[in-house]
């Protein structure tokens, strides 16, 4: 959703360069840069299985509960290929 709205507000920063002519590239610079620090907070996910159900990936940024098997009735896929 973010992409179409973004597509849309896009050619319009170019008259923004009226105001001042640095401000399109701020923008654009500010919004990469909390867009990167806004990744680290992703959960790892190298090595691990593709979810295939909602419960599933929001349980992949949680740490595992010690000593459970599943917890109400939620199991990640545990096959490695």
């Amino acid at each position: 959703m973010m992409c179409r709205v973004g597509s849309v507000v896009a050619p319009f920063c170019v008259y923004l360069a009226d105001v001042w002519i640095y401000l399109p590239q701020l923008i654009v610079g500010i919004l990469a840069f909390i867009i990167g620090v806004l990744t680290l907070l992703l959960p790892e996910t190298l090595g691990e299985p593709l979810t295939s159900t909602m419960e599933e990936a929001e349980a992949l940024g949680q740490k595992p509960a010690k000593n459970k098997q599943a917890e109400e009735g939620v199991e990640l896929n545990q096959t490695k290929a």
